[in-house]
């Protein structure tokens, strides 16, 4: 009889340790859905996809197509049109506005099911940070750990350029890739690889 007790325990176990495994990995996939994971979709992978990546598609190549540089077009240019520059426009910056502070506002925060949230891939499609959108004009960056790291300003082409959380621009930005999502480019108009589904 003890045997058995002692068996049945063991059954039982192992049953709750599956099933704490179990509602780990669902959690984890629940993290990045099929629609946005470019290993399980291939069309939102610049990697397998040319025409959402910039190295092989020269209207999304700010490089080749300068209308979509700042360095080159002055009206995206944060430090030329002060409209898009949070330094001067204190809607645009969340250290000034508190209703798109993710540190006064936990909704905004990747973790929250209340914001919409979209996710930042290297070049080899690994999942490296989050961005939530509290306002029109601006992105909030997250880091793997939900915190917030920078943040992101619309442009009248519809890039957005990347601000530290001090509010001073990075040179960095992202470009639409026509198609699905945005490309990163550092501020020599280089692609990072970075990209957001």
């Amino acid at each position: 009889m003890p045997i058995k007790l002692k068996q049945l325990s063991m059954k039982a176990i192992y049953t709750v340790i599956f099933l704490i495994l179990l509602m780990t990995t669902t959690a984890q996939g629940q993290d990045l859905p099929a629609t946005h994971n470019p290993k399980f979709d291939i069309y939102l992978s610049p990697k397998t996809n040319k025409k959402i990546c910039p190295e092989t598609n020269a209207i999304i190549n700010p490089k080749l197509n300068w209308k979509i540089n700042p360095l080159k077009n002055k009206d995206i240019n944060p430090s030329e049109n002060t409209q898009i520059n949070p330094q001067f426009r204190p809607e645009l910056n969340p250290n000034v506005n508190e209703s798109i502070n993710p540190m006064v506002k936990m909704n905004l925060h990747p973790s929250s099911v209340a914001g919409k949230i979209l996710y930042i891939f290297n070049k080899s499609d690994e999942l490296t940070g989050y961005l939530t959108q509290p306002s029109q004009n601006v992105l909030l960056c997250f880091d793997m750990n939900g915190e917030w790291t920078c943040y992101y300003v619309l442009t009248p082409e519809g890039t957005y350029n990347l601000f530290d959380k001090s509010g001073s621009w990075t040179g960095n930005y992202m470009c639409y890739d026509s198609k699905v999502g945005y490309n990163q480019f550092d501020k020599d108009g280089k692609w990072t690889g970075g990209h957001v589904k």
